[in-house]
């Protein structure tokens, strides 16, 4: 009696399919997920930028707004996505932003992905 060692041609095909079902999941998802690491870097740097200083929510969401297009972050909305709520210091100084949106996306045929992200940075402007 002959004992089989290793995977047959079948297995290999099953185990090669399933990588490559990953794979394309994988290809389709990561560009969402680098949309919003981009995104959420440049509320952070907000924290210690100059340029917003003395500036007011309409005008800090419009040098944002400008930075998503200079970064080429296309799936996010920021005139929808990003909201500000006054932090309720004494002298009425400072904001908190906040990041929030869903990205949807196909992954192949008819199956889709949704990915819902949200971040807050506090600003004193």
């Amino acid at each position: 009696m002959h004992k089989q060692k290793g995977m047959t041609m079948v297995s290999w095909i099953v185990v090669i399919s399933f990588l490559g079902v990953v794979a394309v999941s994988a290809l389709n998802i990561i560009p969402s997920y680098l949309g919003f690491f981009s995104a959420r870097s440049i509320l952070e740097t907000l924290k210690d930028d100059s340029i917003i200083k003395g500036k007011t929510a309409s005008q800090i969401k419009t040098v944002i707004n400008e930075r998503f297009r200079f970064n080429n972050i296309r799936n996010v909305d920021a005139t929808k996505a990003i909201t500000f709520k006054n932090k309720g210091t004494s002298d009425g100084s400072g904001y908190t932003i906040m990041l929030k949106y869903e990205d949807r996306g196909k992954i192949m045929g008819n199956l889709y992905f949704v990915t819902v992200f949200s971040h807050e940075v506090e600003i004193n402007p």
